[in-house]
């Protein structure tokens, strides 16, 4: 009397590099607000620099640095994007870009490792006034913090890389678009 109609096959199953891949364009988002935030103010103080001021400090480069990071964090954003829209090209993108980011967080963890360290050295010598050594342990623990969160995104971010390249994801990608 009634019939009962099935839903048509689903075509992609749950993924978890999709979860990944929100992650990093989230990420990238705060890093261009902040980024873009960063170059308005620098702009700003460049213009109200005198000739000497802006010669000795040089704001210029910061000013380079904060344009050249949003600019990379947008072109991340969209490129996830594109990947979380099933688009074949984003997905080899992707795969660049986690490589990228893979290496930047591994060389900026040893980076801030090693500032760590230096700031424990200079927090156990005796006679610095305790504002200070407050100010620098909390400092110091911030550290810490960055370090261990970059040192689980790399092997994130690695294996993001690593599963967006085999078979499995491929065939997702190259099945109609919703």
């Amino acid at each position: 009397m009634f019939d009962v109609k099935k839903a048509p096959p689903r075509g992609r199953p749950f993924a978890v590099w999709r979860i990944v891949v929100w992650m990093v364009m989230l990420l990238a988002a705060v890093g261009f607000v902040i980024n873009g935030y960063a170059a308005v103010v620098i702009g700003q103080a460049v213009l109200a620099m005198s000739d000497p001021v802006a010669a000795e400090m040089n704001p210029r480069i910061a000013l380079a640095w904060s344009v050249g990071y949003a600019l990379a964090a947008f072109a991340t954003m969209a490129v996830a994007l594109a990947a979380l829209r099933w688009r074949e090209g984003a997905r080899k993108a992707m795969r660049v870009i986690a490589l990228v980011l893979a290496a930047w967080a591994a060389w900026t963890a040893w980076m801030a490792f090693g500032q760590w360290q230096q700031l424990g050295v200079v927090l156990g010598q005796a006679g610095l006034p305790p504002d200070l050594l407050m100010a620098g342990t909390k400092h110091r623990n911030i550290l810490f913090i960055g370090v261990l969160m970059k040192a689980v995104s790399v092997p994130v971010l690695a294996w993001l890389s690593w599963v967006l390249g085999t078979l499995g994801v491929r065939q997702q990608f190259s099945a109609p678009a919703l």
